[in-house]
């Protein structure tokens, strides 16, 4: 059997098992504590096993895949995905239902809105970006944009009841991978702050504004749901459907990375 072949049988089994969950197996490429890229293969999931990137919408010391190891998770929507990252927040939002219908909803349509104003997927916008993780901290305007975007929606994930966004200093700007560059600190501060006023503008004098607004880019969100403390739950990432050309071989997992796989799907049946 080659390694296709156990893959696609790996994928086929874990979709019987999870009935209704869309399994996606993530590779590793690079990464840092923030963001990085995954090579993502699935099945009727609308992946084509080419690499994306994805940001870190579950800051909760959660493990991320780096280079060589990977895992199996849910392909899910962003509006599916943000009130389960980890059981723990589930159970909130299950024992405060009236959330569902107000804060999440108009927290997703806020993320929705930065990420398509200020990382549009235009022609060329992610194919020409380096994913070597090294380079994340440069003052580049993909970086910038990339990293202060999941800057805001690790912001968003620690307020899980905030519904007034017409005031947001309880949104804090943190240097990440920038650190020690003051010119990419300069930048994404900047670029954070214009942000804040943006929504909170847009909040304050447009407010239907979210309530209608509808995502123009594709996001979709890598789902383990499993207890925060639990080395099963890897850090929930929202991918960014525009591929990059950066293909790892032949289109399959590390071997490394399969390991891991099996390791993971034995846990889930």
């Amino acid at each position: 059997m080659n390694a296709k072949t156990l893959l696609i049988g790996l994928l086929l089994t874990a979709s019987a098992s999870l009935a209704s969950a869309q399994s996606i197996a993530i590779n590793g490429v690079d990464r840092d504590g923030y963001g990085g890229v995954y090579e993502i293969q699935g099945l009727a999931s609308g992946f084509d096993g080419g690499n994306y990137w994805w940001m870190c919408i579950e800051p909760n010391g959660s493990a991320s895949a780096a280079a060589g190891g990977g895992f199996i998770a849910d392909a899910i929507s962003l509006t599916d995905a943000w009130d389960q990252q980890n059981t723990e927040r589930l159970a909130f939002y299950d024992s405060n239902p009236g959330y569902r219908t107000t804060a999440l909803p108009l927290q997703v349509s806020i993320m929705s809105y930065v990420l398509d104003t200020y990382l549009p997927s235009t022609p060329g916008r992610f194919l020409e970006q380096s994913s070597n993780a090294s380079l994340y901290g440069n003052d580049n305007t993909f970086y910038n944009s990339f990293f202060v975007i999941q800057n805001f929606l690790a912001e968003t994930y620690g307020k899980p009841v905030k519904t007034d966004f017409t005031d947001l200093s309880d949104y804090t700007f943190f240097n990440g991978n920038a650190a020690g560059n003051p010119l990419s600190i300069a930048s994404r501060e900047l670029l954070f702050a214009s942000i804040l006023t943006d929504v909170a503008d847009k909040a304050l004098n447009n407010p239907s504004f979210f309530d209608t607004y509808t995502a123009q880019g594709t996001y979709l969100v890598a789902n383990t749901l499993f207890s925060e403390s639990s080395p099963d739950n890897w850090q929930d990432a929202l991918i960014i459907m525009a591929p990059v050309p950066e293909p790892s071989g032949a289109l399959l997992i590390a071997c490394t990375g399969l390991a891991v796989m099996l390791r993971r799907f034995r846990r889930l049946v």
